[in-house]
């Protein structure tokens, strides 16, 4: 958990934190002057000299617990200051509650459980009797999240909005849409599967678990998932890589445009009959990245695909079936990643099914690549043969075992290793494809129904 820190404030010694006096809460009992929301209070006070001395306190936080600290002396204290276990400023008054002789710090969240030492910032005058000083810190313990809560959703387009406690929710059927408070990069976001994870990571609002949720809603953008699993899969099909931020949003809007399937093997069916899904498709084949990545003749272009998408050589009889079909005119190119791909999360043989396996396991990381961007304010970096060549070293380390949540150490790694270069907006705007609908039509014969029955050549 982060939070932030006022080092300009200074950093307490070992020696001033070793000096620092133990407070123990207890039970709040109204006065009937403050209000009686509070459930916990720690205080001290004397009146003895020198008492400014020694006004440095420890106390046990709990996370998320809301503390208020009153300080009051003969004059206004100095400056009531919070610090973390580490000594450092967390929180500080803001003279402002126009009281002589009393400052305050209010609605200070915990940003964690362990110990915390606040200093009162008593001012006596000078040393003499009688000139008493306290300290009060009361704790509102409500504001802790409470359990988890389930949420189903219906056969329509539902809307669910996070709470503070873990949420674990269901869309079920319809276009489905979780609200968040904050900013899109104030979340880490984690696909397992078909499992979306997503955790603040600037304050506690426990740990969500959503499935069947197509859009997250944040303060500053929409993050759209219905079609994120097709466009990763393209990219790591015709790229090898994890899509960066603009290009997935770019080529998510135009799919959705276009009214697409969701997935790899109906996409393929529709692509030798729709031809603006053709041209778009084409659009990926046809870049500058993709040719790069595959050339050769037809036995070493078929090779690189399979090395990308399945990190393997095919076997002589899916090499042959797919040389042959590119030879003949049937498949070209320009649509032979995507029927690889498509063949791969369909194929039930044992191979298929390990190969299924993989790809959905190099969705799942790829999507988390492109996450950490955003989250980690990495989207600019991620730009060049340097950061693709990142990318595709990490997709090529997962395997059918691959466990995206386990694996997810390794993803932060890899965004974190980017190099911090700017660039200026759009994010890849001459690496994104584009669609050619100008582009001549490609003859397709037959290969869709071939696409439609389990078992292709692996």
């Amino acid at each position: 958990m982060t939070y932030p820190t006022l080092d300009h404030l200074g950093v307490l010694t070992p020696q001033e934190i070793a000096s620092a006096q133990p407070l123990t809460f207890k039970t709040y009992v109204p006065t009937g002057t403050y209000p009686n929301t509070w459930d916990l209070e720690a205080s001290a006070m004397t009146g003895e000299p020198y008492a400014s001395l020694r006004d440095l306190f420890s106390f046990t936080a709990v996370e998320d617990v809301t503390y208020d600290f009153f300080s009051f002396s003969f004059f206004d204290p100095f400056l009531i200051q919070v610090y973390d276990n580490l000594g450092r400023v967390i929180a500080v008054d803001q003279e402002s509650d126009g009281n002589y002789g009393m400052d305050h710090i209010s609605n200070f969240v915990a940003p964690y459980s362990g110990t915390m030492y606040v200093d009162a910032g008593w001012n006596q005058g000078y040393a003499d009797a009688n000139k008493y000083v306290s300290l009060y810190i009361n704790a509102n313990i409500d504001t802790i999240p409470k359990p988890t809560n389930t949420l189903i959703g219906t056969d329509g387009s539902d809307r669910f909005t996070a709470t503070k406690s873990s949420d674990l929710v269901s869309g079920f059927k319809g276009v489905d849409t979780m609200v968040y408070a904050g900013k899109r990069a104030d979340y880490n976001i984690v696909k397992n599967g078909d499992v979306l994870t997503v955790s603040s990571n600037v304050k506690n609002e426990g740990t969500d678990i959503l499935r069947s949720m197509e859009k997250l809603v944040f303060s500053d953008r929409v993050v759209d998932t219905q079609y994120g699993d097709l466009t990763q899969a393209l990219y790591i099909g015709y790229f090898g890589r994890a899509a960066d931020v603009g290009g997935l949003k770019s080529f998510q809007d135009q799919l959705s445009s276009l009214g697409s399937p969701t997935s790899a093997t109906d996409l393929s069916a529709r692509y030798a009959k729709d031809s603006a899904v053709k041209n778009l498709i084409d659009s990926f084949a046809t870049s500058a990245e993709s040719k790069a990545l595959y050339s050769g003749d037809t036995k070493t272009f078929v090779k690189a695909v399979f090395n990308n998408v399945l990190n393997r050589d095919p076997q002589q009889a899916g090499l042959d079936f797919w040389i042959k079909a590119i030879d003949s005119g049937s498949l070209t190119r320009a649509n032979a990643s995507l029927s690889i791909l498509a063949g791969a999360q369909t194929n039930t043989s044992a191979q298929g099914m390990n190969d299924a396996l993989l790809v959905n396991n190099k969705i799942s990381v790829a999507s988390n690549f492109t996450f950490g961007l955003e989250t980690d304010g990495k989207a600019a970096s991620y730009n060049g043969a340097g950061p693709a060549a990142v990318a595709r070293e990490l997709l090529k380390s997962v395997t059918a075992a691959t466990d995206a949540n386990t694996f997810q150490s390794t993803v932060k790694q890899a965004v974190a290793g980017l190099p911090p270069v700017a660039r200026s907006a759009p994010d890849h705007a001459d690496e994104v494809p584009q669609p050619q609908f100008d582009a001549p039509a490609i003859a397709l014969i037959g290969l869709d129904s071939h696409m439609a029955v389990p078992g292709l050549p692996a």
